[in-house]
């Protein structure tokens, strides 16, 4: 594939010779770059921008027309942006690197492609290093650490996340900071620290209230209500998600909404209201499954299988479990191992209990 680029830089050297075959490759890398961070902006609006510079002469990015058109861009230039992220690194293009690597992780979350992330993180820290950038290096452990967690690998994870939150408070970037205490309280949470969790999100709350950051209102608030779920303050919770809810709607940040939902469904489900809780899954599932985010929709369709026992439905239960296993196993996800246990906890399917019941959604 690296050589494929090379060839189609050759190819495009030789129809703009006034360009010079030493600027070819640059402009490969650039029209991959710019049509990314064009793709990434579609897939989610609301994350904060990082500065890009022009495209060289000669270079005509794509614009893609909305994000359906982003999500089917980037699956089919998967493995060329991946290659050129590697041309990059060998030509000495950090800075681009690390642009590239940025704009590729939205992708990398909404369709499982951990290993992926990992190794374009690897490369953006280098990158950054090379530099000597120290906001760049800040970036790339943050994201670095994020996927970690995603994969379970909890200890690197919060080592990334805490070097990053040291270099952000160095450059006294509050905002990043309070992005990088919510992923540390994801880290405390999967390890079973949630007062801690808490902790985290409530500092990035106050940071990004300081801030008048709204997108990262709405999901501090969002990770601390379900975090007061877990720690038993189910009333308290449900204000908090609902009120994650409502800013998310506010601002049009419908992926976030989702997650909203998802967790409020979740209080609903620890109040044994579990109608409730049904219908916000199915308001999640909906929102999910419109971004193409096949992680997201396992995670709800999980809690849904839940909802359902929990209410006396096994066989809605093992559907919904068994549309999470099937997405889990196609993205290589940790959390296939858990679903498959709850199927096995289940009694032997009776025929009432068959797939094909329209009960999870």
């Amino acid at each position: 594939m690296h050589d494929l680029i090379r060839l189609y830089a050759a190819e495009r050297a030789r129809e703009e010779p006034a360009g010079g075959d030493e600027d070819a490759l640059p402009r490969v890398v650039d029209f991959y770059l710019h049509t990314a961070h064009a793709a990434a902006a579609l897939l989610d609006p609301h994350r904060d921008p990082i500065p890009l510079d022009a495209a060289r002469p000669g270079v005509a990015p794509l614009e893609p027309a909305d994000h359906g058109a982003a999500l089917d861009w980037f699956t089919t230039e998967h493995a060329v942006l991946l290659s050129t992220l590697d041309v990059a690194v060998g030509a000495g293009l950090d800075a681009r690197a690390w642009q590239l690597a940025w704009a590729l992780e939205t992708f990398f979350d909404y369709r499982g492609h951990w290993q992926d992330w990992v190794a374009a993180q690897h490369l953006a820290i280098d990158a950054a290093r090379r530099l000597g950038d120290r906001f760049l290096e800040a970036g790339a452990h943050r994201g670095l650490g994020n996927v970690s967690t995603q994969l379970g690998r909890l200890d690197d994870g919060e080592a990334h996340l805490r070097r990053a939150l040291e270099l952000y408070g160095a450059l006294g970037d509050l905002v990043n900071q309070a992005h990088t205490h919510r992923g540390l309280g994801w880290v405390c949470d999967q390890q079973g620290r949630q007062s801690e969790a808490l902790d985290h999100n409530e500092r990035a709350l106050a940071l990004y209230r300081r801030k008048g950051h709204r997108a990262g209102q709405a999901k501090a608030l969002n990770n601390a209500g379900w975090l007061r779920i877990v720690l038993g303050d189910h009333r308290q919770a449900l204000d908090h998600c609902a009120q994650a809810v409502a800013l998310n709607r506010e601002i049009g940040d419908r992926h976030a909404e989702a997650g909203a939902w998802d967790s409020l469904g979740y209080a609903h489900h620890h109040l044994a209201e579990y109608t409730e809780a049904v219908g916000c899954y199915q308001r999640a599932l909906e929102l999910v499954r419109g971004f193409g985010d096949r992680y997201g929709e396992t995670e709800i369709l999980g809690h849904l299988g839940d909802t359902h026992l929990a209410d006396g439905d096994p066989g809605a239960a093992r559907l919904a479990w068994r549309r999470a296993v099937a997405i889990s196993e196609e993205i290589g996800h940790p959390s296939t191992g858990e679903l498959l246990g709850k199927l096995g906890s289940l009694s032997p399917e009776r025929p009432a209990d068959a797939p094909g019941r329209p009960t999870a959604g």
